[in-house]
């Protein structure tokens, strides 16, 4: 789902979102404070509801590099506890636009609009497994 690494105006949602799927997962073991992490947040935080969900995921990424062990699990523990509400807002946005383009399909026949639908239709499925915490 990440693919290759893309300029923020052509990254797309499910790749910001798995951006931070990834940041949650190995914090522990790696820098995670990263410009495409950064730039993630970026792209997600005019869309992401409630407001206060990405300033949240955002302010445990400061100070990373000097961090131990155990200040490196409490972030984890906030990553974990802010993701899931990310990623519910996400799906919400993807509902929200297959909403719409099933009214432009209604009123165009457009294929390639019904070709989207597919296709989000196939990644909310993805979304709407609980998502489960597992330690890379």
């Amino acid at each position: 789902m990440t693919g290759p690494k893309q300029p923020r105006d052509k990254m797309t949602v499910l790749e910001a979102l798995a951006i931070l799927e990834a940041a949650t997962l190995e914090c522990k073991k790696r820098e995670v404070n990263t410009p495409e992490l950064r730039a993630a947040l970026d792209f997600l935080q005019p869309h992401i509801q409630p407001a206060w969900l990405i300033p949240q995921f955002r302010h445990n990424l400061d100070g990373e590099q000097e961090r131990d062990y155990a200040a490196r699990e409490g972030q984890q523990q906030v990553f974990r506890a802010t993701f899931p509400g990310i990623r519910d807002s996400v799906r919400a946005l993807i509902v929200r636009r297959m909403d719409a383009l099933a009214r432009k399909f209604h009123e165009t026949h457009d294929t390639a609009v019904s070709d989207e639908i597919y296709g989000l239709s196939r990644e909310l499925i993805k979304l709407n497994e609980p998502w489960r915490f597992v330690a890379k």
